[in-house]
């Protein structure tokens, strides 16, 4: 049988939000961006990324000329084109950048997911 002192935290949930920011406290990358450049890796296109992630062209464009004018260095390179329409793909740094962050995310959320079942553990102790 289930401790009956846990089964009422059974419906707690832990969230938490993790983003970059520069030493002033300017948000850099969060989930929200970091998806969105994702999405202009794998497709090819700022246009597509923004329609997948649900935000408009103008937004996507302008968050990532504020990350660039954060840390200095081009994220994109954008190429117009013609009849089959332009391309956006990541500079190396910009590769670089959502490659280690893709690593980061993976083992902060490894050390988080350790740390909430503890803290599960902890509330079943009697």
């Amino acid at each position: 049988m289930e401790n009956k002192k846990f089964v009422k935290y059974s419906n707690i949930r832990i969230n938490y939000k993790l983003w970059m920011s520069s030493e002033s406290g300017d948000a850099i990358i969060d989930d929200d961006k970091w998806q969105m450049l994702i999405s202009i890796q794998q497709l090819g296109s700022l246009k597509a990324a923004a329609d997948k992630e649900k935000v408009s062209y103008r937004k996507a464009w302008g968050d990532i000329r504020k990350m660039e004018s954060i840390l200095g260095f081009p994220l994109v390179e954008k190429h117009r084109g013609g009849r089959s329409g332009g391309v956006t793909i990541l500079t190396n740094e910009g590769a670089r950048l959502i490659g280690a962050y893709v690593l980061f995310h993976a083992e902060f959320q490894q050390n988080v997911d350790d740390t909430i079942r503890k803290f599960k553990k902890a509330l079943k102790q009697p």
